[in-house]
């Protein structure tokens, strides 16, 4: 029988592979497509209703990024926006716009949720700023 933290994990995966459904949606042209974002985008809600009840019951298992959202939703966003710039620049093999936006997300993060993708995000970039170096 599965534990909230396994349900928990679960629902975290199939939310991530909604978004990245979503993202590649939008990259090709599909009958509907507007109907299926909207489809994608409810799921993504139920999902979350399921999460919330398992916050509720067990609120030790709750994600620094939840934390974080309800602590400072401007905040949250503002950092959002950053991250979001730094993946499209690593998407598209912009390696030195990366870098200065997961820098720029590191200064501004300073802990939590963040800070990690930052730390995540120049971990990968700077390797790969190496090998090009290197070549």
């Amino acid at each position: 029988m599965a534990t909230y933290e396994q349900l928990d994990l679960l629902i975290g995966q199939a939310l991530e592979s909604m978004n990245d459904a979503a993202c590649e949606i939008k990259g090709i042209l599909i009958p509907e497509q507007k109907e299926k974002l909207l489809q994608i985008g409810r799921s993504i809600s139920l999902l979350w209703e399921v999460r919330n009840k398992i916050y509720e019951i067990k609120p030790e298992l709750k994600r620094d990024f939840v934390n974080e959202y309800s602590d400072d939703k401007k905040r949250f966003e503002d950092l959002q926006k950053i991250h979001i710039k730094a993946i499209k620049a690593e998407k598209i093999s912009d390696v030195e716009s990366a870098i200065l936006h997961y820098r720029e997300l590191l200064n501004t993060s300073q802990f939590g949720y963040f800070k990690l993708l930052a730390e995540a995000g120049l971990y990968r970039t700077e390797c790969k700023s190496k090998e090009k170096t290197n070549k």
